[in-house]
């Protein structure tokens, strides 16, 4: 090849490395929102043609589509978050080709709105400014109360109010209780994250750039380390997923941004064989939920108590985990169902005796012990137990020795312990609990004990 030819050849391929390498061109509308008015910002993102998935990362709210795909423009739609108080919004835009991300980051300011109370001159005109927005004028009633509505930007601490009345004209400045927030537009990329060359972590604040010295950062399941103005992701070989969370350095633990993706593993070497196992459930393998999120379950099983105590029991619930110990400790509330019969006779007479559990309890669910799809778990919890109870006798002498028939009503307080072992299916996990459990219950006409030890299998379901 002639060394012109080579010279053209490689600035070919470097000016179309550097096409590639550009950051996308975003465009927010509105560019500014006022919290509770404005439900939806659409967002247009430009990238060269051909480019690969358009993704997206914002440092509250939701989006309608966080990867969308095809065509040179890409359009995000984002819904602000469900507050009141003025903080910017972090939205960070990138192509997600495989190589280093270069982000374009959108800071939105997100105004609050609150009515200000003035006390002035009465009959007086009140305008409020704040910033360069001025509100107003309102009239001051006859004892001098005035009321104005404001929009609250981001960072603004104080309004001044002007108040008017004849030539007489009053400055002052009202402070205003703006919370103080942070916030932080975190994403792991590329989603899932191969083992092998790993990715990265983007980290993008509302103000200058971020160093690496003012955050902690802390990583499962692989290693996170700064380099340059970004961070390299190396997911552990058995690693099924990578879980990383960011704070400010002088931020508490709660105040983390946790994030989750899942790990590609590497590819079969082609001297290799593998047969993958077939699917245990519908879905095995195509979904992992993320351990963070919400779950609802299933119990049911049969309690096992001294004399007719025993009986069938149910169990639905809903789980909820906590910025906690990682994720690993969960809240949970749970209604059951619980049954006991006894059917005797005394002398003459036939005694039925049917008694009706409804559980309303709330636990802790603690993970002790987690290894692939293997889970064990811990809980303990308490609540109130409502009671029915219908007893009613057959015989003659009858109405001598009990009445016709019974019902009693009550409700009593319940206590237990359990471990629960879980194996994960995808969405779905099986669940196997054993529960010892205290629910002494007295009435005129009954002694039970509606805990005992207890065995049941069930579902968790990630929605």
């Amino acid at each position: 090849m002639r060394p012109p030819l080579q010279l053209a050849v490689c600035l070919f391929v470097l000016g179309a490395a550097v096409a590639r390498a550009e950051p996308p061109e975003v465009e927010a509308t509105p560019g500014r929102v006022v919290l509770g008015q404005d439900a939806t910002v659409e967002v247009r993102v430009r990238v060269p043609k051909g480019a690969g998935p358009v993704r997206a990362a914002a440092s509250s709210g939701t989006w309608a589509q966080a990867k969308l795909e095809g065509g040179a423009e890409r359009v995000f739609h984002w819904t602000p978050p469900p507050v009141r108080y003025p903080l910017w919004a972090v939205l960070a835009f990138w192509v997600e080709d495989g190589r280093a991300p270069e982000v374009t980051t959108v800071r939105l300011p997100l105004l609050g709105r609150t009515t200000l109370d003035v006390s002035t001159a009465a009959g007086a005109e009140v305008v409020v400014a704040v910033g360069d927005a001025r509100f107003g004028p309102v009239k001051a009633d006859g004892h001098g109360r005035a009321q104005v509505p404001v929009e609250v930007p981001p960072d603004a601490t104080e309004a001044r109010v002007l108040a008017t009345r004849g030539t007489l004209t009053t400055d002052r400045r009202a402070p205003l209780e703006v919370p103080a927030a942070r916030p932080l537009a975190v994403a792991l990329t590329p989603d899932p994250m191969p083992v092998e060359g790993g990715g990265w972590l983007i980290i993008e604040g509302a103000g200058a750039r971020i160093t690496p010295s003012e955050l902690t950062v802390e990583a499962e399941g692989a290693t996170v380390k700064p380099e340059g103005a970004r961070y390299t992701v190396r997911p552990r070989a058995d690693a099924k997923d990578v879980s990383v969370s960011v704070r400010w350095r002088d931020a508490p633990t709660g105040d983390a941004v946790r994030i989750r993706s899942a790990v590609k593993p590497a590819a079969p070497k082609a001297d290799q064989r593998v047969e993958p196992p077939g699917p245990l459930f519908p879905g095995h393998g195509v979904t992992r939920p993320v351990s963070g999120s919400p779950s609802l379950f299933l119990l049911g099983g049969a309690a096992f108590a001294s004399g007719a105590n025993g009986g069938p029991l149910l169990g639905l619930g809903v789980s909820l985990p906590l910025p906690v110990w990682r994720h690993r400790v969960a809240a949970e509330a749970e209604v059951g169902l619980r049954h006991a019969s006894l059917d005797g006779r005394q002398g003459d007479t036939q005694v039925h005796s049917r008694v009706w559990g409804i559980p309303l309890l709330l636990s802790a669910r603690i993970t002790l012990f987690q290894q692939g799809s293997l889970q064990l778990d811990g809980r303990a919890g308490g609540g109130a137990l409502a009671l029915s109870h219908h007893l009613s006798t057959e015989g003659i002498g009858t109405g001598d020795v009990f009445p016709d028939a019974v019902d009693e009503r009550r409700v009593r307080a319940m206590g237990f312990l359990a471990a629960q072992g879980a194996y994960q299916l995808g969405r779905f996990s099986l669940l196997t609990e054993v529960r010892a459990a205290l629910a002494p219950v007295k009435t005129p006409s009954l002694r039970a004990q509606l805990g005992g030890v207890s065995v049941s299998a069930g579902l968790r379901f990630f929605p």
